[in-house]
């Protein structure tokens, strides 16, 4: 059936015949009111990308997982010293090998009364070589008030105890006369309110806290000691990742940005330092390395804060993050010039050139920004290996330098008596599992989340 519109020439159209056969009339050419515009308009409000992209890593159970239990790790290691009485370093004579959750003997006597006291302070916890308390001028504050007492002899295996519900509060009592939770025989001490100057400051022990992971031949908390060395292998995966992103971000941009002759010298280098043994090279970086870091934290330490700063960290940790910067980076620099090749052929990157601004301004402004997906990615993914090249380096005894502890060096320490006390070795090397595994699940959850190309 042909239509009105064949009867009519270009020149000849009535309007009222096509609104007609069409059924269109006057009203419906009349303006939208404000509630029909709303209800054209979206009920759900836009989202960012970041918003969009925490929106899928929630979604990602195993990742969520993931981060909840490496943040445990980081509760574990940065806060979880403060919330024990030993440190890393102490050495405790009369607690040396014991086992998970043990008591040395005047850490038992200890424990037996704590509840029956208001204070504490045992000699046979002192750290170090000599447990006697020296002769000599001592205060010690509970609450707030201070005891202020002098020692005419030195005391040994004995406890300073406070109990305010005696006529004479302040007293030593005998390790030995301690009996089935009390005490049988001790010895008043005259005090003060006001401290002789230069008294020493005593601390009452709130709670006689177990070894929960034993303690080494040297008397260390190992729990402590684990602490420790995760806070330290932490920071190092850290700042090396860190290094890699800085070292590797700005190279690949620039390589992909020149483009050309400039983009072909470039990647041939990252092509040689790929053809490198990473860790023969590492192994020769350590060698090599650690004598004249020695000599120059020697030479400028009294006259440098920043050298005195890498002095205490170790000539083994500083020669790790040079291996970082020197051999690591050339992963993230071949991913960002993957993606620098892709958008400095966008608009804006022309209109930024056209414009006249220069190309560090495009890298700053422009490219790297755009790049923050692939970024993170990879620095997160960077960070547990990094840590696991610092347990390796420092389980061959090439990286942290006692006392300082990290847990590549706890479980070198403990395959020395692996066969008598395999919990030495047990306890790091599960915190140092859950680390590695953890990071990469995440990295693996943000790899996800931050991909347009895996939308939900």
């Amino acid at each position: 059936m042909k239509t009105p519109f064949a009867k009519l020439s270009p020149f000849q159209v009535d309007p009222e015949k096509i609104m007609d056969t069409f059924g269109i009339n006057d009203g419906d050419f009349e303006k939208a009111s404000d509630n029909e515009k709303e209800s054209m308009v979206e009920t759900h409000k836009s989202i960012s990308y970041w918003k969009d992209a925490w929106r899928r890593f929630r979604s990602n159970t195993v990742s969520m997982v993931a981060l909840f239990v490496f943040l445990c790790c980081l509760f574990f290691a940065f806060v979880g010293p403060y919330l024990i009485p030993y440190n890393y370093s102490d050495q405790y004579r009369t607690a040396q090998k014991l086992g998970p959750f043990e008591y040395s003997p005047g850490e038992e006597i200890a424990h037996s009364i704590e509840k029956s006291v208001d204070g504490l302070y045992s000699t046979s916890m002192r750290p170090g070589s000599i447990t006697a308390l020296p002769a000599g001028d001592y205060a010690i504050t509970a609450g707030k008030k201070t005891y202020a007492f002098t020692l005419d002899k030195p005391i040994d295996n004995c406890m300073i105890v406070l109990d305010l519900d005696e006529a004479e509060p302040l007293r030593i009592v005998n390790e030995a006369d301690v009996r089935d939770g009390a005490y049988t025989n001790y010895t008043p001490i005259a005090f003060t309110d006001t401290p002789a100057e230069g008294a020493a400051q005593l601390k009452f022990s709130k709670r006689i806290f177990p070894h929960v992971f034993g303690t080494d031949s040297a008397g260390r908390d190992i729990m402590a000691r684990t602490m420790y060395g995760a806070r330290v292998s932490i920071i190092i995966g850290v700042i090396a990742a860190l290094i890699v992103l800085i070292i590797g971000s700005l190279y690949g941009a620039i390589s992909g940005l020149c483009g050309g002759a400039v983009d072909f010298v470039m990647m041939r280098i990252v092509e040689l330092i790929y053809s490198i043994p990473e860790v023969l090279v590492v192994l020769l970086l350590q060698v090599v390395l650690k004598e004249p870091l020695q000599m120059w934290f020697q030479a400028h330490s009294e006259t440098s804060a920043f050298v005195r700063a890498m002095s205490d960290l170790g000539a083994g940790i500083v020669s790790i993050f040079i291996t970082f910067a020197v051999l690591y980076w050339v992963t993230m620099a071949r991913i960002i010039r993957g993606q620098v090749l892709m958008l400095k052929k966008q608009e804006y990157v022309t209109a930024a050139t056209a414009l006249g601004a220069s190309n560090s301004r495009i890298i700053r402004k422009h490219l790297l920004p755009n790049c923050i997906g692939p970024l993170v990615i990879t620095t997160c993914l960077q960070i547990p290996s990094a840590i696991f090249l610092e347990s390796f380096l420092s389980f061959l005894g090439l990286g942290v330098s006692a006392p300082m502890a990290s847990l590549g060096s706890l479980c070198s320490d403990a395959l020395q008596t692996i066969q008598l006390y395999p919990y030495r070795l047990v306890f790091p090397a599960i915190i140092l599992t859950i680390i590695v595994l953890t990071l990469n699940l995440v990295g693996d959850g943000l790899r996800d989340a931050l991909d347009p190309r895996l939308k939900k």
